[in-house]
């Protein structure tokens, strides 16, 4: 440590000049460059070593060639600091004859008793290209004022009776509320005038340098700002509304045009652009929208955006052959109600109506309160007395789906009220309500029969004791019944895990042996075993494929683990991913618990995932993905061939296998398309150096074709049929030939 901090030798300076980033050159008495370090040598482009033993001034230009033997002499008798000891602006020449805008100190010192200068250099190219920049982008812009002003002059000569108003206009002009902003042609701000300042809360100094996107909202994706560039650069122009972030970090909608200023050659020289803010023009849209669609008194979507909106639900089904679900909800004995606590109680009662009804409907559906029917006064009953509601439920995967909606809503309405009547007293008040359901396609091919068909089941529900739901069609309230009932057992099994797993072996066929397996649930029931296809959906209706899909990651891995104790090595298992489970936030971390409880080396768990999973958000679900693959776990398409995703999208899923619908491998033998697909589904698998499995092999014949294309892994019937995790040490003992 003392050694260090003592001055540098000879070896120190050198390394001092070495590893300088300004340029040093020292010279003896009669201008002979002695030293001249990297720097010094890359500024004047010569090569390492060529500046010794060269006079130094053929660093430099005339005049300043000729007067350097004057300055020397002028230091040495009268002791000049014009050459020694000030720091000034100079110009130098380069190995090419090229002149090297500098700054320059120049110091004098002894070394071993001998005079010598040194000379520190810095290149100031960059500053006078900025400077440069600078004064073109201000040339343009006086260029313009000058043609403005010419023509303003000429306007007036025409028009010497319009000079005050063109005076104002001019004024009007310099004063422009208008934000402006500069940038130079790698889109750094330059410039912002005080209208960015005030609207934006940004100052100049806090953004100068900068690009633009120190403002950038977020709201807006790739794509966005990809057209937009490509305006740019096609036409130097555009211009739209867009979203941006004020300094306080609050969002806000302006209209913003920008323009490209390009040079003779048609490179960008400049951005310039002006936008104002459009946050008032908004919110007077948004007003006007809200009292054209939406209920004053509960804010819910009024009758208009309902029917809107069903609408666009039943276009949306007859594209994905789906369901769309209508429910009518009137609440009964309103008028009773009314009568007895007046209506400003009725009023409170229907806002709390339609929060409890936001709660109870599924996220993705849309409640509305419509107007009666009846004739009424329309500046009091029309938007207080209706106790009508409607509730849109899109994409059922079943009619009888709806029941479960109806039941959470009348459970919802359970809860009393509290009221304070006309008097002033409070009291605790009991309302119950009726609903009506009807389906499309299944009752209806059109909005108005849609809604008159529930408006007869909501009649039927009233006949019946009122408090109820009634389908349109007898047939489904027999089964919405069944639902309810089969909804509550469910409830039950997954609080008491009253669930089994069978597991069903894949073959590998280049071995011959067993090697993995696909986890598979089942629900023993009071009445015999329940199918999947009748719970699964319905869990998924109910949330409940959240808490049963993380007890199927734990108990599935913890079964593998078991099994590889018997066998002596842990087989692969395989776990389908239900839809709302793939999408659900705690998702990673329910794999992440199930892998830590079971210590099961992540690469031998597989999750299946189906194609139409990942096409509803494309980039959310590769961002799951990912997530997955970073806790080492394997991924599978499951179903591949039969969902939507293009082979842009398949190269950048990052899974492990592919999976052959068994709709492809049933009639592999005697369907020449069926054979093609799958011969190409395993060729693009080994071309993208993926695992192919094919399911649902029930015959010799696709075995054959299967292991003759080069299948890696096969299950089905013909191999073994799922059963318990108990029968699987001899299922994995066997081999095929």
């Amino acid at each position: 440590m003392e050694k260090a901090a003592t001055a540098p030798g000879k070896e120190g300076a050198a390394d001092l000049l070495a590893t300088a980033t300004n340029g040093i050159i020292i010279t003896d008495i009669n201008g002979i460059i002695l030293q001249a370090n990297q720097a010094a040598e890359g500024m004047f482009q010569y090569a390492a070593g060529a500046l010794v033993g060269r006079p130094i001034t053929e660093l430099m230009p005339h005049p300043e060639r000729c007067r350097h033997p004057d300055y020397v002499a002028n230091y040495f008798q009268q002791g000049s600091r014009y050459m020694v000891g000030a720091t000034r602006e100079v110009e130098g020449l380069d190995r090419h004859g090229d002149r090297v805008a500098l700054l320059i100190s120049v110091s004098f010192f002894k070394e071993d008793g001998e005079p010598r200068f040194a000379a520190i250099l810095h290149d100031l190219s960059e500053r006078k290209r900025l400077e440069g920049m600078l004064t073109a982008v201000n040339a343009e812009l006086e260029k313009r004022v000058r043609e403005r002003t010419q023509e303003l002059e000429e306007e007036a000569q025409r028009h010497r009776e319009t000079i005050n108003r063109l005076e104002l206009v001019n004024k009007v002009v310099e004063r422009a509320s208008h934000a402006v902003a500069i940038t130079d042609a790698d889109n750094r701000i330059l410039y912002v005038n005080p209208a960015y300042e005030k609207l934006t809360g940004f100052k100049l100094s806090q953004v100068i340098g900068k690009k633009p996107t120190v403002a950038k909202s977020g709201h807006h994706g790739p794509d966005f700002y990809r057209r937009m560039w490509a305006a740019l650069d096609r036409d130097l122009h555009w211009e739209g509304e867009i979203w941006d972030r004020r300094e306080n970090g609050e969002a806000f909608p302006k209209f913003l045009s920008i323009d490209r200023l390009v040079d003779e050659e048609g490179n960008t020289r400049n951005y310039v652009a002006m936008f104002h803010d459009l946050t008032e023009q908004k919110a007077s849209e948004e007003e006007i929208e809200r009292l054209q669609y939406y209920d004053s008194l509960t804010t819910l979507p009024n009758r208009s955006l309902f029917r809107h909106r069903l609408q666009h639900e039943f276009e949306v089904s007859r594209r994905q052959k789906t369901r769309v679900g209508v429910m009518l909800l009137n609440l009964d004995r309103f008028k009773q109600f009314n009568d007895t606590f007046g209506f400003a109680a009725g009023d409170k009662l229907l806002v709390e109506v339609a929060e409890r009804l936001e709660t109870a409907v599924r996220r993705t559906d849309l409640v509305a309160r419509q107007e009666s029917r009846r004739e009424r006064d329309p500046d009091l009953v029309s938007r207080v007395g209706g106790d009508d509601f409607a509730v849109i439920l899109n994409d059922l995967q079943a009619p009888e789906n709806a029941a479960v909606v109806a039941k959470r809503m009348l459970e919802a309405m359970n809860t009393p009220f509290n009221v304070e009547g006309e008097s002033g007293q409070r009291d605790e008040v009991f309302v119950q309500a009726s609903i009506g359901i009807a389906i499309f396609p299944d009752n209806a091919a059109d909005v108005d029969e849609l809604v008159r068909v529930a408006e007869t089941a909501l009649i039927q529900a009233k006949d019946v004791g009122r408090g109820e739901f009634r389908f349109f069609s007898d047939s489904m309230n027999r089964n919405s019944a069944a639902r309810v009932r089969l909804e509550s057992d469910l409830r039950r099994a997954v609080a008491e895990e009253s669930f089994v797993l069978h597991y069903q072996p894949k073959l590998n066929l280049e071995t011959g042996r067993f090697s993995s397996m696909e986890a598979l649930i089942r629900w023993p029931h009071a009445d015999g075993m329940v199918s999947p296809a009748d719970f699964i959906p319905l869990a998924e209706e109910t949330t409940l494929i959240v808490p049963l899909g993380a007890w199927i990651l734990r108990r599935a891995c913890l079964d593998a683990v078991e099994l590889g104790e018997r066998l002596g090595q842990v087989p692969g298992v395989a776990i389908n991913l239900s839809a709302r489970q793939f999408r659900q936030p705690g998702l990673i971390e329910s794999v992440r618990t199930a892998l830590g409880e079971s210590a099961i080396a992540p690469e031998k768990v597989e999750l299946e995932i189906t194609e139409s999973m990942v096409m509803d958000d494309v980039e959310a679900a590769i961002d799951t993905m990912h997530a997955l693959r970073a806790l080492g776990v394997r991924l599978a398409i499951d179903d591949f061939g039969t969902g939507y995703s293009s082979l842009s999208y398949l190269k950048r899923f990052p899974v492990n296998t592919l999976k052959i619908d068994r709709a492809f491998i049933r009639d592999l033998v005697r369907d020449s398309e069926d054979a093609a697909i799958t011969q190409a589904v395993i060729a693009l698998a080994r071309a993208l150096k993926l695992h192919v499995v094919a399911e649902g092999v029930e015959t010799h014949d696709q075995l054959a074709f299967l292991g003759e294309h080069r299948c890696a892994s096969v299950q089905g019937f013909l191999l073994a049929r799922p059963g318990p995790i108990e029968s699987m040490p001899a299922l994995f003992a066997k081999t095929f030939s």
